[in-house]
């Protein structure tokens, strides 16, 4: 099976095609930006199908990363998904962001849990706790950063994405730092792909995660997705 993921919700632009068969990852690229996912994802995944000699219409899969992120950036990965896939008579799947972030480092052998982290401002942070065997300690919330410096400080943690910094801000006076300090500003395509093609469309809808109320809404009168949950 042939997968093709996208990703918009953070700092970036970026699409890989993934060849289950093979474990191979044919093209991929990101683009760092912080506005203009829109104009450039699909014209982008074209040059990524190119790279890789095949059409968007041969993949039977497409991933992309559901939140949290950019109200606006993740959205655009979601709709390019769910369109190609209705195309091409494949199914769309959604991996949320922090898991994307924390995958990486639960493939290590390092022993230790992973609290990823995006900045949602005002003293908050958008995070999950995951233990090395990939047990959930902390589902995706929105919280305090004091809150999640203080659950990343428990215990020896890779600290990952874009709110590391921010985490590491408020950590605890004399606790032990991260073992791990990954401030990546946007997940690693490659790894949304392969987690995209391990993924149950039954169990991980490509739809919007939202953990708080969101700033801005699509009118009522045509929402694009239909209500936030």
């Amino acid at each position: 099976m042939l997968v093709l993921a996208l990703d918009t919700a953070l700092g970036a632009c970026s699409a890989a095609i993934l060849d289950t068969g093979s474990g191979r990852v044919l093209a991929r690229r990101s683009e760092p930006m912080e506005r203009g996912h829109a104009e450039r994802l699909v014209p982008l995944a074209a040059e990524v199908c190119g790279e890789a000699g095949i059409g968007a219409g041969d993949c039977r899969r497409f991933v992309a990363t559901v939140g949290p992120g950019s109200f606006t950036g993740l959205r655009v990965a979601i709709a390019a998904a769910r369109g190609m896939a209705l195309a091409a008579g494949g199914d769309a799947v959604g991996i949320p962001t922090l898991a994307a972030l924390s995958e990486p480092h639960l493939a290590t052998a390092e022993p230790v849990a992973v609290l990823a982290a995006i900045d949602a401002r005002h003293d908050h942070v958008y995070a999950s706790l995951t233990g090395h065997d990939r047990m959930l300690a902390v589902p995706p919330r929105y919280m305090p950063v004091a809150e999640a410096a203080g659950l990343a400080a428990a215990a020896p943690v890779a600290l990952v994405g874009p709110g590391a910094d921010a985490v590491l801000g408020a950590w605890p006076v004399g606790a032990s730092p991260p073992v791990i300090l990954d401030e990546a500003a946007y997940p690693d395509i490659a790894v949304v792909a392969r987690l995209g093609a391990a993924a149950d469309p039954a169990t991980s809808p490509c739809r919007p995660l939202y953990l708080k109320a969101v700033d801005a809404k699509p009118q009522a009168s045509a929402p694009l997705f239909g209500r936030a949950r």
